[in-house]
């Protein structure tokens, strides 16, 4: 999942930067330098939005990495991508851990990513439409919302509500480019399970806009 650019000579506004009678050469530059400002442009609004730019693939004719002034300037399309659905899983996986109890370390590496479903790396996680955040311990339910006899939060070495609140942050950070919401699933066999199972502990579904 990542969001394009795609900049081709015949659109409208770089047709009027361009001069018919300039050479191929100088043509194919114009339709660069005006694909070199649209590609920073969008740069610096993921800087805003995210804090940091996310990794780029800049494809020229189909060449991935070649120069922007390689393009036909006929014929040519340039075409900018960028990787975004990286950086909102990693903060959401920072964070849970961040928060999550130390007493005895269980929870904190039950967290676990979910691709279209199937459980996944949190460090390479593949393409999908649908991402999902859940922790496996079976006491994950309580340190969310969990209450003692006394009345008192089930867990008190950090606030409770850990993946509710982590979801609103998520939100609040990501929501421009990303569908971000706080649910309660199941996992069996290292895939999602039926969302009517008496077993559903706090989830955060991640999808992007």
């Amino acid at each position: 999942m990542a969001v394009k650019v795609r900049i081709t000579p015949f659109e409208r506004s770089i047709k009027l930067l361009i001069d018919g009678r300039l050479s191929p050469k100088e043509r194919s530059q114009r339709v660069a330098a005006f694909a070199r400002k649209e590609i920073a442009a969008v740069d610096e609004q993921n800087r805003r939005a995210l804090g940091t730019v996310p990794p780029k693939t800049v494809t020229v004719d189909g060449r991935a990495g070649a120069p922007l002034e390689s393009i036909n300037p006929d014929r040519g399309t340039i075409v900018a991508e960028w990787s975004l659905v990286g950086d909102v899983l990693q903060w959401i996986f920072a964070t849970l851990r961040a928060r999550s109890p130390r007493l005895k370390g269980g929870y904190i590496k039950g967290h676990t990513l979910f691709a279209d479903g199937a459980e996944c790396s949190a460090d390479n996680p593949p393409l999908a439409s649908e991402y999902t955040f859940l922790n496996m311990v079976p006491y994950s339910r309580k340190i969310e919302i969990g209450k003692t006899k006394s009345g008192r939060d089930f867990v008190i070495q950090v606030p409770n509500r850990i993946y509710e609140r982590t979801a609103d942050d998520a939100k609040a950070r990501f929501g421009n480019i990303a569908k971000i919401r706080f649910t309660y699933q199941a996992a069996v066999g290292g895939r999602i399970a039926s969302k009517n199972r008496d077993d559903r502990v706090p989830a955060i579904v991640v999808t992007l806009r």
